[in-house]
């Protein structure tokens, strides 16, 4: 077992990111344990993902890989999460489905509740991690809660701002 241990500068406000902290990768199986929290910044005055908002956090995963993602609602409201593409679930698994949040507003986790999600990054491409509970029509998620997600062709897991 191998831990990501890098320590990334941030982009301007946005904080340093340990990567240790929130993701271990296990190249034997080809599986990476992602951790993301939800919590709010008094900094950023906005709810974020791991400290990080409006896409400047990019987790990076090799095509092929199974992830365990555990969700974890430290702040003070409601959250979802989910990997999306085009208003669906990037891969079976990857949080909760599109639908469910946009339709039912009681779909997020409350604060104190966390939840655990398996799937398999199947597809190379540039997917949305984000939290789409209250999130407007046009697919925008709640408050700039989101970030990346890009699956590559090869390579070991990553976090990076």
């Amino acid at each position: 077992m191998g831990i990501l241990a890098m320590a990334l500068a941030g982009c301007g406000s946005q904080p340093t990111i340990d990567a240790s902290q929130w993701m271990v990768n296990h190249p034997g199986t080809h599986t990476v344990d992602l951790k993301i929290e939800g919590i709010y910044s008094s900094a950023q005055q906005s709810n974020t993902f791991d400290g990080f908002t409006d896409g400047q956090l990019v987790v990076t995963i090799p095509v092929g890989y199974h992830v365990n993602m555990d969700f974890i609602n430290k702040g003070p409201i409601p959250e979802s999460i989910g990997i999306y593409k085009n208003h669906h679930l990037a891969f079976p698994g990857a949080g909760q489905s599109y639908r469910q949040v946009v339709t039912f507003p009681t779909a997020g986790l409350l604060p104190g509740q966390s939840q655990s999600y398996s799937f398999t990054a199947s597809q190379v491409g540039t997917y949305t991690l984000a939290d789409m509970l209250n999130g407007d029509p046009n697919n925008t998620p709640t408050s700039g809660v989101w970030d990346i997600v890009k699956v590559v062709p090869s390579g070991n897991p990553s976090m990076s701002s």
